[in-house]
């Protein structure tokens, strides 16, 4: 219930599950998860979606998988194209984008604890976030998303808008007090962990609209390079441009083929740089709704549950090296 006369009740149904493997040889200890090491897939739907994950058939080739990465040799390291599936790709999207168009962030808010952010007022509509290829979007009405809602807790109703279009950034995750600063309406992005928390600027469902590649493609237009899965570790800095990102598991591509498995790989690059260097997205059939579950945000903490769907896709020219 609100001061201007809104009486809302929403009810929501979230479910998740996931599971982990450890190998442990020679002094060295690697990890592998499934389907996702964001504390498994979580959406916004029930039982049916444990049942689907089928934990227990894939427990063996999880455990496998990370006996052969304990043995594998370490990633190699210089500047090559990736390609990067799809549970990366959430977190990719999650930290470089999600966040850089929190309004409050842009504007200050949020500096003490998380930073701000390089997508400032005097870049909405003209600067170039990333290759033409590149369009991503925030959707509070898409079915199955940690993200979506009906309402935003001011009041607003959910909305579908894009956030960067054609490769140029074009607007903003914003609330009611916030979207005066540039002159828009409230993007119905007001959240709050609970009934007795502040309702502040959050995602909803951040997506990457998928391409026309397949995964063949993909991975056949490298002459060098790595395929990279599922998160290990992040950094970004408090303007979310410069990141690093560290994954489980990583293959060499040589010739457009996919190789050995190599371990501790990770890669960094300035936001701008590595979208624009994004020269190919997988099609609709590699689209996948992935969630974050565990978002922080503000001081005292609060945590949110994000939406993120995407395809995996391919970068040129990105560092890469090995994680000790």
């Amino acid at each position: 219930v609100s001061s201007i006369g809104s009486a809302i009740e929403q009810r929501r149904v979230e479910c998740g599950g996931g599971l982990s493997c450890v190998a442990v040889a020679g002094g060295d200890m690697q990890r592998r998860t499934y389907p996702c090491s964001m504390r498994g897939l979580h959406q916004a739907r029930g039982w049916e979606l444990i049942e689907e994950l089928d934990l227990v058939a894939n427990a063996p080739r999880v455990g496998a998988e990370a006996v052969e990465l304990v043995h594998a040799p370490e990633a190699p390291a210089g500047e090559m194209d990736l390609v990067i599936e799809g549970s990366q790709m959430m977190l990719q999207i999650h930290e470089s984008c999600g966040h850089a168009v929190e309004l409050d962030r842009v504007i200050g808010q949020e500096a003490s604890f998380a930073g701000t952010s390089f997508l400032t007022l005097d870049k909405r509509g003209s600067f170039i976030y990333g290759s033409p290829i590149v369009n991503l979007y925030a959707d509070a009405t898409l079915p199955g998303s940690l993200g979506q809602f009906a309402f935003d807790d001011e009041g607003v109703p959910a909305q579908r808008f894009y956030i960067v279009k054609d490769g140029v950034f074009c607007d903003y995750l914003s609330t009611r007090d916030t979207a005066h600063l540039y002159g828009g309406s409230s993007h119905g992005a007001c959240r709050a962990q609970s009934w007795s928390d502040f309702p502040i600027c959050r995602m909803t469902s951040i997506c990457l609209e998928p391409g026309d590649a397949s995964f063949e493609d993909l991975v056949g237009g490298v002459r060098r390079g790595l395929y990279l899965s599922t998160n290990k570790s992040w950094s970004i800095d408090d303007r979310r441009i410069n990141f690093q990102f560290g994954v489980e598991y990583a293959r060499e591509i040589e010739d457009g083929r996919l190789g050995r498995v190599v371990k501790n790989a990770l890669y960094y690059d300035k936001t701008p740089r590595f979208w624009g260097s994004c020269d190919a997205i997988g099609d609709r059939s590699q689209w996948f709704l992935w969630g974050t579950p565990n978002c922080g945000k503000g001081e005292p903490m609060q945590v949110m549950r994000i939406g993120h769907g995407t395809s995996p896709a391919r970068f040129r020219g990105v560092k890469v090296g090995v994680a000790r």
